[in-house]
């Protein structure tokens, strides 16, 4: 057998060492993230038709606008792909409404569209018109708004920067109010940095808070964004960047009225007040700001997003009275018996009214943010539901909704409420109090039954939320 000469030998070893490594040993690089901000000014022209604010009672007319109504747009860009986060100063919007919405921005993998629930911006729900019998809606307003979402997510998207993330959480009960007994609190304040790429020059900063924007009340007829629009200019002012605060779980009832506020001189201030709007949205911005001082470098890729639509019957037989008169303006279809066979559910007739919402699932990287169609109570995200209900509760016999956010395995999580639907109140069957008498010596009917599609939403959402973590 002929041998290989010596020097053959030695340039072949060298052309092996010299030669790149194969993908397989290669180590893994991390995926670029890019972000771009955008907020365009939603607030409607006053003096042509009534504006009527949502949120309190009826017939509240906008006399005056005393911060401007923004729709903020975050644009994330992760492997080619454009996703969507938006967030109102709104009420709410319907999920008819959002799908309008999703079809001009077809070019985008997913658009999440929330509100804050600010209860001092314009009715864009229909709720709160002239009576209880007519709709709040503005129809030229509705129209304006699908275009002003459209122009600011693509103006966010025309900002994208290479960007590296920070997270940060702080607990601050202090500033929820609980108005519903059991008292939970969901008062964990996650907050977001976005720096560009190898600096620390903040692009944009996102927080996750769950409160009711309504400091303002009922008394006040200007239009406004409530807390939100003073934190985001606090953030401004501090950072030059521009902030989103996305509503979470609001149910129960978390809220800024109530909350115990001193201006810097140390003297109380009253609900009801700009004064008193303006400082707990400053405090918010602080406490967001101070907690990020030990942010933690987080990776928000890849980017995930699971979703599925669901049928919630409406059993609330104001919501039924309103869609008939025409006040809300949603598809209605018919409860599927067959599908929906459950011991865990009330029985209900062939063809009972039921509305297409969705739920779904959306993972950045070591983030989860999971997106509730509503006003979801704190304890059915805590696991602090009762085990047994107050023997004036009216479903006595009543499960424990199944619970997900709590097992759901993730570095970092959160919710956002009202989250490409408005369906109201999304409590604990075992807390549903409609019947008198009433539980805690209440001698009234609690406030969340009243705005609840019915009993048995809490059960069907928590089954959808389980079935995309099983996926």
């Amino acid at each position: 057998m002929k041998k290989t000469p010596l020097f053959l030998l030695v340039i072949g070893l060298s052309f092996i060492l010299i030669m790149p490594r194969n993908s397989e040993t290669k180590e893994p690089s991390k995926t670029s993230l890019e972000v771009g901000f955008a907020k365009g000014d939603a607030t409607p022209k006053l003096g042509i038709s009534p504006i009527y604010i949502a949120g309190f009672g009826h017939n509240r007319k906008a006399e005056g606008v005393s911060d401007p109504i923004f729709i903020r747009a975050m644009v994330l860009k992760n492997d080619g792909k454009k996703y969507a986060f938006i967030c109102a100063d709104l009420i709410g919007l319907f999920k008819d409404q959002v799908d309008e919405i999703r079809k001009e921005l077809k070019d985008f993998e997913n658009v999440m569209f929330s509100c804050t629930h600010s209860h001092e911006g314009p009715d864009t729900l229909g709720l709160w018109g002239q009576t209880p019998f007519q709709s709040g809606i503005n129809t030229d307003y509705m129209l304006s708004l699908v275009k002003i979402t459209v122009n600011t997510v693509r103006e966010a998207a025309k900002n994208l920067t290479p960007c590296e993330t920070e997270i940060a959480a702080v607990s601050i009960p202090e500033l929820l109010y609980d108005g519903r007994p059991p008292i939970v609190k969901m008062d964990e304040l996650l907050t977001l940095r976005f720096n560009k790429e190898k600096t620390k020059t903040a692009l944009g900063i996102v927080l996750f808070w769950h409160c009711h924007p309504e400091t303002l009340g009922s008394i006040n007829k200007k239009l406004s964004s409530d807390f939100v629009g003073y934190t985001a200019n606090e953030i401004k002012k501090q950072t030059q960047a521009e902030a989103i605060v996305f509503t979470g779980a609001v149910g129960g009832l978390m809220t800024s009225l109530k909350v115990p506020i001193k201006n810097q001189q140390g003297e109380n201030l009253n609900d009801g007040t700009f004064e008193k709007t303006e400082r707990y949205g400053q405090l918010l911005a602080n406490a967001s700001l101070n907690s990020l001082k030990k942010a933690k470098a987080v990776n928000l890729t890849p980017i995930v997003v699971r979703k599925k639509e669901i049928l919630l019957p409406v059993d609330n037989p104001i919501y039924r009275l309103a869609k008939q008169l025409g006040v809300f303006k949603r598809e209605i279809f018919d409860w599927d018996l067959q599908l929906n066979k459950h011991s865990s559910l009330n029985q209900r007739e062939e063809k009972h009214p039921a509305v297409k919402s969705e739920v779904s699932i959306i993972t950045l990287g070591e983030l989860g943010i999971g997106c509730i169609p509503g006003e979801i109570y704190p304890e059915l995200l805590l696991g602090k539901v009762a085990k047994k209900p107050e023997k004036e509760a009216d479903y006595q016999n009543a499960s424990t909704e199944p619970d997900w956010f709590q097992k759901w395995n993730m570095p970092y999580k959160t919710v956002v409420g009202l989250a490409n639907d408005e369906i109201g109140y999304i409590l604990p069957k075992k807390q549903w109090d409609e019947k008198p008498p009433y539980a805690y010596g209440s001698k009234s009917a609690p406030y969340g039954e009243i705005n609840s599609l019915g009993p048995d939403t809490a059960f069907l959402i928590a089954n959808a939320f389980n079935e995309l973590l099983s996926k």
